[in-house]
């Protein structure tokens, strides 16, 4: 993902403060993409700015840190709910590839990925994975991939 395509693509969002550029894989570029897309009609609708500080893999997961200036309540909560949902979605979708995957371990590190990626660093499901709440309409709810239309397009 290049940093230049994604100031293109949305506007609204300010790029320049990734110093590491992205620190993620390319599997997770759809998860990525809706956050973004997410954000990018929230601030051209209700103005403000988003400043994205940092987006990384941590601990297997998606992790995206943003500041959000002159933004409305009403607003960044929408911001909120899309990253909630980011974040879930990483632990069931492969880093590398972004087909379904699992959260793993290899003895050294955590990383969610399919089985032919796990098999390639010699990683091991962490048994049970992580579960994960996002936030809907203001309230906490647990995420369910099996409910989630997105997670219906990533091949096992």
């Amino acid at each position: 993902m290049n940093i230049a395509e994604l100031a293109d693509r949305y506007p609204h969002l300010t790029f320049g403060n990734l110093r590491f550029g992205i620190e993620c894989g390319d599997g997770w570029a759809d998860i990525l993409h809706a956050f973004l897309a997410t954000a990018e009609a929230v601030t051209a609708a209700g103005g403000g700015t988003l400043h994205l500080l940092q987006i990384k893999e941590k601990m297997g997961g998606l992790r995206i840190y943003y500041r959000l200036a002159d933004t409305p309540q009403r607003d960044w909560i929408g911001i909120d709910e899309a990253y909630y949902l980011a974040e879930a979605r990483s632990f069931h979708v492969c880093e590398h590839c972004g087909r379904r995957g699992l959260l793993t371990y290899n003895g050294m590190l955590y990383a969610t990925l399919c089985a032919e990626h796990a098999a390639e660093l010699e990683s091991e499901p962490v048994s049970p994975g992580p579960s994960m709440s996002i936030v809907v309409a203001s309230a906490l709810v647990p995420y369910d991939p099996h409910a989630d239309p997105f997670m219906a397009t990533r091949l096992e």
